[in-house]
């Protein structure tokens, strides 16, 4: 037979680990929806601007958003990033100012809670 004490430590005891775990869970949940490249990938040679859109499904919090530009062999030649103060459920468009190398052919774009 459970005593009232004990019942009510154990729920506590319960409710103590149960918000612990909801702590850990509120962080950022950062993804790349869009890059886009100021003029086009014909701009991408000299002083441009990439956009990269991030949305954060989660939590308020910082997240880091990392841009590089990529050889034909996927070889980074060029590599910026930005940590940016992201409400919940807030999307935002992140700006990097580049001078792109001569042999960039591709843009990769990642977010990632800070």
């Amino acid at each position: 037979m459970h005593t009232r004490r004990a019942v009510v430590g154990g729920v506590s005891t319960a409710l103590t680990v149960g918000l612990a775990g909801c702590g850990a869970l509120a962080s950022p949940e950062p993804t790349v929806t869009e890059t886009e490249i100021d003029g086009g990938l014909e701009a991408l040679i000299g002083e441009t601007d990439v956009y990269v859109v991030v949305r954060n499904d989660g939590a308020a919090g910082d997240i880091e958003v990392t841009m590089e530009l990529l050889d034909e062999d996927e070889v980074v030649l060029y590599e910026d990033s930005h940590t940016v103060a992201f409400d919940a459920d807030e999307t935002k468009r992140v700006t990097f100012s580049v001078d792109v190398p001569e042999d960039t052919s591709q843009v990769a774009a990642a977010a990632s809670a800070a």
